[in-house]
């Protein structure tokens, strides 16, 4: 008689957008296609839907196995989960794998209702694995395993990466079908996976366990594209840890663009794109951006501090390697933005403020993300040795939404972020927090972009210097809405215990939003009550009359707001093409001008313009007027 194993990934939430459960799908293709693991094991549809407890146990019907990928975002509730199964069904064998599972240390005494643990690759692995339980068979020569023998844990030796290219795709084998079935109403997101490994080693990521980049042969790669494309999936995520790095992934950005051509999807085909590869990144980046599958490339840095990159062991793009990329995507219409991680360690407040304003000063004007430095079990910063080096502190906190409905079926996950370091205290970390909070909101987002770049050219103020003046202004000088918004901000962030970041609003909608896309929304909101506080911080710099209110003019009116989709201002200097040209090279001039932008894009609520300017726009700066997707009329006289 056959047993019954159930394969089990629960996703984030059971609200919709949802992931189809990849990493359990590559495990099931690859079982279902060996004839001795179908011979000795019934198995049902993945179990992936975070639906609430009993449902799920309902769905895990007299189970001989239950092997579960476990990962951040569902670690709580496979506890919960296979703890309910052992009292349930006492014989049955739980199974764990994936990115949730610290290498070091022993998991298996941690968590005594698991009784096989997996490690890196899975596939292989696991039909070695259930092939020897279903035979009755020791275990002990499968590499990457931990398991319990006389009441002690015996892990087995580290084993080669595995071939690729036997490894049929999860997407062709039909694994989703029933899946997508079940839950018609489901919008579903595909992960593709076009190579496995990573070069680098930084500290702080634990993607790849191997530095040679692997990749699936290219025949199979571009199949799932097109199913990916006859399933009308909007969007795609590309799992390579540095696409752009193969000669190859031109061709595969190609093919994307091919069958969006033919049938209209993927809508998004989302990539990590290569950190040095300046030419690769700027072909692959053109041919999937002009196409209007990608929004933006990511030109990412982390950290600009040379003594942070190399506690982290990273290699960044120069300043003009960047300026020069930079100008090219902004010439050829493509935005980018730019990525950075506050936390690591070596970093301070001072040297993480003034790096990603050095990056303003290079031309990253468009836009800009700042993460927590998350602590993934088997990253380099979870290693206690490294941690003690380095005065890491860290906080265990809930893990929070963005840009999703929450729907956990009551049951709170966490993650680990760092809070402190020997360079960093935990004050100064809220304080560098908020800073990225202020230029994100007030730069990127365009709330006073136009005149910090007018005083750093005109006057030599720099842009650490003006933002640095605004971050004091709000929380010392400044009384009412604006101080107290970021007072609220910075109160939150310093609680960990309920780490209550994510901004919401019914207003808003249901979905979380980032604190610097909260601030945006509360003060593009407010009107009059936010031009009226700012301007006591902005008469500081002496503005001369009348371009001072020229400009705030022209400040203000570039801001894109709910029920219009049209902006005309008349002036005495040339500010459009000024501030259109990212390099610096137009001079500003005293000249009557008349310019005039009109968008296609009309919404009419507050949750209409947070989720179609704000979290689909952002990255082409559609909160302005003045933005890449439009090409307003300019005029001049005389």
């Amino acid at each position: 008689m056959k047993k019954k194993l159930y394969l089990v990934q629960i996703a984030i939430s059971l609200s919709s957008p949802c992931f189809l459960p990849y990493a359990m799908g590559c495990i099931a293709a690859y079982l279902r296609q060996d004839p001795e693991i179908c011979e000795l094991y019934e198995i049902p549809d993945i179990v992936a839907m975070r639906e609430p407890l009993e449902k799920v146990l309902a769905r895990i019907e007299e189970p001989d196995v239950v092997a579960v990928s476990n990962v951040l975002w569902n670690t709580e509730y496979n506890k919960l989960l296979v703890r309910e199964l052992k009292k349930r069904y006492p014989n049955v064998l739980i199974l764990f794998g994936g990115h949730g599972i610290p290498h070091k240390g022993d998991f298996l005494a941690a968590n005594p209702q698991v009784d096989y643990v997996t490690y890196f690759e899975g596939e292989k692995t696991m039909a070695r694995l259930l092939k020897a339980l279903a035979r009755g068979e020791d275990v002990g020569d499968i590499p990457n395993l931990a398991y319990r023998k006389d009441g002690k844990t015996v892990r087995t030796p580290q084993g080669k990466a595995q071939e690729l290219d036997d490894l049929p795709s999860p997407y062709l084998t039909g694994e989703f079908d029933r899946l997508m079935a079940e839950f018609p109403d489901t919008e579903f997101h595909a992960i593709i996976e076009t190579n496995r490994g990573c070069p680098y080693t930084c500290a702080f990521c634990e993607w790849c366990f191997t530095k040679n980049v692997r990749p699936f042969p290219l025949e199979k790669v571009k199949k799932e594209i097109e199913w990916v494309s006859l399933h009308k999936i909007e969007y795609a995520y590309c799992a390579d840890s540095n696409f752009g790095i193969l000669e190859r992934d031109v061709e595969i950005a190609e093919y994307v663009v091919q069958m969006r051509k033919k049938n209209g999807y993927p809508h998004i085909f989302k990539p990590n794109y290569a950190k040095i590869d300046e030419e690769r990144v700027f072909q692959t980046g053109y041919i999937l951006n002009s196409n209007n599958i990608d929004k933006g490339v990511t030109l990412t840095y982390q950290s600009s501090d040379p003594t942070t990159l190399q506690n982290i062991g990273r290699k960044n793009l120069s300043f003009e390697e960047f300026r020069a990329l930079n100008d090219r995507f902004t010439a050829a219409g493509i935005p980018t933005y730019t990525e950075f991680i506050l936390g690591l360690p070596g970093e301070t407040y001072e040297t993480f403020c003034r790096g990603v304003c050095d990056l303003l000063e290079y031309g990253q004007n468009n836009s800009m993300m700042v993460y927590e430095c998350q602590v993934y079990p088997n990253a380099l910063v979870a290693d206690p040795d490294y941690q003690k080096k380095h005065g890491i502190l860290t906080a265990r906190v809930p893990l929070f939404s963005m840009h999703y409905n929450p729907d956990n079926s009551g049951v709170q996950e966490y993650f680990e972020i760092i809070i402190g370091t020997d360079t960093m205290p935990v004050e100064d970390w809220v304080r560098s927090f908020i800073f990225s909070v202020i230029l994100q909101a007030f730069h990127h987002m365009g709330l006073l972009r136009f005149f910090a770049i007018y005083l750093n050219r005109e006057k030599g103020v720099s842009y650490y210097e003006f933002y640095h003046s605004l971050l004091r202004f709000i929380y010392e000088e400044s009384a009412g809405f604006l101080h107290d918004l970021f007072e609220d901000f910075s109160a939150r962030k310093r609680d960990t215990e309920k780490a209550e970041w994510t901004f919401t609003k019914e207003l808003y909608g249901p979905t979380g939003w980032y604190f610097e896309e909260g601030a945006f929304l509360e003060l593009a909101r407010s009107g009059d009550v936010y031009w009226n506080e700012i301007l006591p911080f902005l008469k500081k710099f002496g503005i001369e009359e009348p371009l001072f209110s020229q400009l705030l003019e022209f400040q203000r009116r570039m801001i894109r707001l709910p029920e219009e989709n049209e902006a005309e201002i008349v002036s005495d200097w040339n500010f459009y093409p000024y501030f259109e040209d990212n390099s610096g090279k137009t001079a500003l001039r005293q000249v009557r001008c008349r310019f005039h932008a009109r968008s296609d894009i009309l919404v009419h609520t507050w949750a209409q313009y947070a989720r179609d300017v704000i979290w689909f726009g952002k990255r082409f700066s559609m909160t302005l007027y003045m933005n890449q997707k439009e090409t307003p009329e300019y005029t001049e006289e005389g």
